[in-house]
C-alpha cells in the first residue's frame, strides 16, 4: 500500500458512518419481558451458587430448569437464532443494547451497567456486582473487572463520537473490587489520532480506586462498519419477523 492509499484508508475510516449512532444514555427504554426474564435468571444464577441445596434437591431443580430450557429452545433448537438479537437503529440511538454481555438488561450474566453522560463528556456508571461474579473470596473476578472497564471505555468513545474497537487494554489492579456493594465507574476519551483512540477509566468504592484502565481503540474501516451493520440489520429483521409470527400465531 502506498503512502497516499494509506492516507485515504484512514480518511475513509474516520469519516465513515459510526459503528453505532451517537447514543443518548439519559433516555433508556423501559424494561420489557426479556429484561424481566433476565432479572429472574440472575436471581436463579445467584441462588445456584449460594443456596444450601444439595444432592437430590439439586438434581430435581436441574430437571425443572432443563424443562424451561427445552421450552425456550424448542427442544431440537428450532427456536434458537445464530446469535443474540440486535435492536433496530432507532433503539440503539437511545443506548438500548439489551443483550450486551456487560451492560445489557436482557442478558442474565450482565450486572447490568446503567450509564450516564457527565457534563464534561465523560461517562459514569453505578452498579453492584453479585456472588456469581466472584473470584477471590468476597471480591469480583479480575476478568469481570476488565470487562466492566472495557465496556465503559468503549461507551465513552461512542459518546465522544469515536466508536472504536478494543485494540489493547491495560488494567492496573490497585486492590480487590468487592461485590455486594455499590461500585462507581468513570471513563473518558483522552485523545484521537487518525484511527487510534485512547481512553481511560477507573472503578472506585467509597472514593478509593480499586482498578484503573487505559485502552487503545481502533476505528473500524468502512468495510468493517458495513459488515457489522449488515449482521445487525439481519438480526433485527429476524427478531421482528419472529415477534410478528408469534403475535399472529396467537
Amino acid at each position: 500500500m502506498t503512502p497516499q492509499s494509506q492516507d485515504r484508508a484512514v480518511e475513509d475510516a474516520t469519516s465513515s458512518p459510526a459503528l453505532m449512532p451517537l447514543i443518548d444514555y439519559t433516555d433508556q427504554p423501559e424494561d420489557g419481558p426479556a429484561e424481566l426474564l433476565a432479572a429472574s435468571l440472575r436471581a436463579l444464577l445467584d441462588a445456584a451458587v449460594t443456596s444450601d441445596a444439595t444432592g437430590d434437591e439439586q438434581l430435581e431443580i436441574a430437571a425443572a430448569v432443563d424443562e424451561l430450557t427445552e421450552r425456550l429452545s424448542g427442544g431440537d433448537g428450532s427456536r434458537l437464532a445464530a446469535g443474540m438479537p440486535w435492536p433496530p437503529v432507532e433503539r440503539m440511538r437511545r443506548g438500548d443494547r439489551p443483550y450486551n454481555a456487560v451492560l445489557g438488561r436482557a442478558h442474565p450474566m450482565a450486572p447490568p451497567m446503567p450509564i450516564t453522560v457527565c457534563e464534561d463528556g465523560s461517562v459514569r456508571s453505578e452498579l453492584t456486582m453479585r456472588a456469581i461474579h466472584e473470584g477471590p473470596a468476597g471480591f469480583v473476578h479480575g476478568g469481570w473487572v476488565a470487562a466492566l472497564l472495557d465496556q465503559l471505555l468503549g461507551s465513552a468513545n461512542i459518546v465522544s463520537g469515536h466508536p472504536a474497537m478494543t485494540g489493547e487494554l491495560t488494567i492496573r489492579y490497585r486492590r480487590g473490587t468487592p461485590y455486594g456493594v455499590p461500585l462507581v465507574l468513570r471513563a473518558r476519551t483522552d485523545s484521537v489520532n487518525g484511527r487510534r483512540v485512547h481512553a481511560s477509566g477507573e472503578i472506585t468504592v467509597d472514593g478509593r480506586v480499586t482498578a484503573e484502565a487505559t485502552g487503545l481503540f481502533i476505528l473500524p474501516t468502512a468495510e468493517r462498519v458495513a459488515e457489522i451493520r449488515r449482521v445487525a440489520g439481519s438480526r433485527a429483521a429476524n427478531r421482528l419477523r419472529s415477534s410478528t409470527t408469534d403475535t399472529v400465531g396467537g
